[in-house]
């Protein structure tokens, strides 16, 4: 029985598979269910941050008075390796079981008997795509083409005193030619893999949105009972945050290194929230015209219903009413107000998955890790005091 729900959670499951796991699970780092996460945050590390750690301290540019920007000091690169890249790797243990669900909830609950088999058979178009080993070598090659030209494109020294040029020189140092050519180029697989990944995901959103729903206007959570949708897609947040940790290690070196103010990037962090938050919202909008229509079918139907129902209240309570009959112990007013009830769930019934809700969880998500630039800006003591006032 085991082996088989783990048969049918690996068919609905979107977040493994492909050339890296299969040799991961060959090497016993990684299983079904990313049971092995700790392995694979323990292999990133272990690949990138410590022989980094390792050459700078080599050649004398992990930290030392001589050096602008020492390896031990560099933010932006001790947040890619140690918190970002193993984030990604921990990211798939949240959210896959919440996709999973979202798929089996939708293929029992919400699919209409005539589209199941479709709605099979675009799930299984996503397993292959997400199996797929010639696409992730794809990525992975084009990752380290794309390293590769941004090395060539680019001067590969800095102008200032760092851990990636050898002291008193300008030569590259060891570290620098690991991160360029190995650790950098593997974090940047880490991400493509995720949006190629989350491109599945989307497209089996799209591919669901064209079946035959079973949708209900009455529904309590106000969304025809997709609600459940949301209850999935929201996990995705936890990439939200991995955007933001990124970018805000970045400002932060540009404040500690280079002089800058976080009020400098006020619109640099407006435009960030909104791309994060569109990347992340706009799928939810595939499904808008369905509920529409749901919606504005129901507003007929339930109108024709009250309609009928109001109509031979008052002709039985009102107009023929002769024998006067005692209103008390009747459930014909209790079905009235039912009715009305009925009508104002369909009335309120919203067509977009988009909410303040959601809005907020991503928007939040993204802005989180900037917090701790706010003591660049305010003294600890003080920012205390600012929460403490706007709490009490």
């Amino acid at each position: 029985m085991k082996g088989t729900a783990e048969t049918a959670d690996e068919k609905y499951a979107l977040l493994h598979g492909g050339l890296i796991d299969s040799l991961l699970k060959k090497g016993g780092v990684a299983n079904l269910g990313c049971e092995k996460t700790n392995r694979k945050v323990l292999a990133f590390i272990a690949l990138t941050f410590l022989p980094l750690l390792g050459l700078c301290l080599a050649q004398n540019v992990a930290f030392g008075p001589g050096l602008k920007i020492p390896f031990l000091l560099d933010v932006a690169e001790i947040t890619r390796f140690l918190f970002v890249g193993p984030l990604l790797l921990i990211a798939e243990k949240i959210v896959e079981p919440w996709l999973t669900e979202v798929i089996k909830y939708a293929r029992n609950r919400i699919i209409e008997k005539p589209d199941v088999e479709k709605f099979d058979k675009a799930i299984d178009i996503a397993a292959q795509w997400r199996s797929s080993s010639g696409a992730e070598m794809i990525v992975l090659l084009g990752t380290f083409v794309w390293q590769a030209v941004d090395v060539l494109g680019h001067n590969s020294t800095m102008t200032c005193s760092s851990w990636q040029t050898v002291p008193l020189s300008s030569q590259p140092s060891y570290a620098w030619f690991y991160y360029a050519f190995f650790a950098k180029p593997l974090y940047r697989f880490l991400w493509l893999r995720w949006l190629w990944r989350y491109c599945i995901w989307v497209a089996l959103l799209v591919r669901m949105s064209f079946l035959s729903l079973n949708l209900r206007a009455t529904h309590p959570d106000r969304l025809g009972g997709l609600e459940f949708i949301i209850a999935g897609h929201s996990k995705f947040a936890v990439l939200a945050f991995a955007f933001g940790m990124q970018a805000a290690s970045v400002l932060a070196d540009q404040i500690i290194f280079e002089g800058k103010t976080l009020m400098s990037f006020r619109y640099d962090l407006i435009g960030f929230v909104l791309l994060v938050s569109a990347i992340f919202l706009t799928p939810l909008l595939v499904f808008s015209l369905k509920l529409a229509q749901e919606k504005r079918l129901a507003i007929f139907q339930y109108g024709a219903l009250a309609d009928d129902y109001v109509a031979e209240f008052h002709t039985k309570w009102i107009k023929h009413n002769d024998k006067k009959e005692n209103l008390l112990g009747t459930s014909d007013i209790q079905s009235l107000a039912d009715l009305s009830n009925s009508f104002n769930v369909v009335r309120e019934m919203r067509t977009c998955l988009i909410s303040k809700n959601n809005i907020s969880t991503f928007a939040l998500a993204t802005l989180l890790p900037f917090s701790p630039l706010l003591l660049t800006v305010y003294p600890f003591d003080e920012l205390l005091n600012h929460l403490l006032k706007s709490l009490m």
